[in-house]
């Protein structure tokens, strides 16, 4: 369960104020127009920007404060995150172990993790041999090895081909649903979000929109988001 509280941060010409509280640790889709305060409300979450006010509830804590690496969270951008140079298995390995150490251990871990995803090759392979929706899935590996219960996806499939989205989207709901982890997914691609979640905060200039989760149902009739859908 994740809640904002009146979560303020003041840029020169434009001001955020987040005010949601969600019940369930489920898949909730982000959407707005670019520049309406997705990946700021993001960065406020996982503690990359400081609010100027308000708070940040994570599972009954008060993570307002922590730095980004005291959070119980894991995030992921559009772009693959990921070292060209290094492994599938040091790429992974790496979110959990910085000296990315190839103990039994690890190994397994990494191994089981991989076939959570669905990504069969040799985990020395480098990941500069693999395809765009591959790299996608190392990144995601290394997000789930951290054991993290919030999972933030700033746009991180638009990218790709739209079969490689709709698997990737598949085996998030799977992974996410299993685990009870609570994700943030922010998309443009709404009809690919309705295909995994009916919960969405629709962001309008720096506020989610009456500050609740709406079903798309809800927000079909508002007129914000058919503005949107222009």
């Amino acid at each position: 369960m994740i809640k904002l509280k009146k979560l303020n941060f003041n840029f020169p010409s434009f001001s955020t104020e987040f005010d949601v509280e969600t019940s369930k640790n489920e898949i909730f889709g982000v959407i707005g127009k670019s520049g309406s305060g997705k990946s700021t409300l993001f960065n406020l979450i996982s503690g990359f920007l400081k609010p100027h006010s308000g708070k940040i509830i994570f599972d009954n804590t008060d993570i307002t404060n922590l730095e980004p690496n005291e959070r119980n969270l894991s995030i992921l951008f559009q772009d693959h995150n990921n070292f060209d140079h290094l492994t599938i298995f040091q790429n992974i390995i790496l979110g959990l172990d910085p000296a990315m150490k190839k103990t039994d251990d690890h190994v397994n871990q990494v191994k089981k993790v991989l076939k959570k995803i669905s990504l069969n090759f040799d985990i020395d392979t480098k990941v500069s041999n693999l395809s765009g929706g591959e790299q996608q899935r190392v990144s995601i590996a290394r997000c789930l090895l951290r054991n993290k219960k919030l999972l933030l996806l700033d746009e991180p499939f638009n990218s790709l081909d739209p079969g490689l989205r709709k698997n990737l989207y598949r085996d998030i709901l799977t992974m996410t649903k299993k685990e009870k982890i609570c994700t943030l997914i922010s998309s443009h691609l709404i009809d690919e979000l309705k295909n995994i979640t009916n919960n969405f905060f629709f962001i309008h200039k720096g506020k989610i929109i009456e500050n609740r989760v709406m079903t798309y149902q809800e927000l079909s009739v508002n007129k914000y988001f058919k503005d949107y859908l222009q």
